[in-house]
């Protein structure tokens, strides 16, 4: 699934992800982004690989949670990119509705983010428990 998303990534490389947060204004292309999820998510599996080889006992919910949060919420922050809606001179009742609706998928964006790094905060958790808990 991830893949389909790095997939993209790739092949749009000219594209950018421009991210305006008060007065500064990130660009990243498509490409760099790609890499870069590719290495945290190739770090994450080689971690959960491990584990599962040196049988450390992960909790298994909590690694199912952290692996569809974090899988799905690059999907779904995908998503609420590509619903924001470009402004088009009009009349001024539907430019305030573009704004309104893009400020609530600007929101969903943030939470989606947030909820995903907080699942990486239980990763590894779920991992220094193992540690401690040992072999079975």
């Amino acid at each position: 699934m991830i893949a389909a998303f790095l997939i993209g990534g790739f092949l749009n490389a000219e594209k950018t992800l421009d991210i305006n947060i008060h007065d500064i204004y990130f660009v990243i292309s498509y490409w760099h982004f790609a890499i870069l999820l590719s290495f945290i998510y190739s770090f994450i599996a080689l971690i959960y690989f491990v584990a599962i080889c040196l049988n450390f006992p992960l909790i298994r919910w909590i690694t199912v949670v952290h692996t569809v949060i974090s899988i799905g919420g690059i999907f779904l922050i995908g998503l609420f990119f590509q619903l924001i809606r470009e402004t088009a001179p009009g009349d001024f009742e539907s430019l305030l509705d573009d704004i309104d609706f893009n400020a609530k998928m600007n929101w969903g964006i943030w939470i989606t983010f947030l909820s995903i790094l907080g699942m990486q905060a239980v990763f590894v958790i779920n991992v220094i428990q193992a540690l401690f808990k040992g072999k079975r």
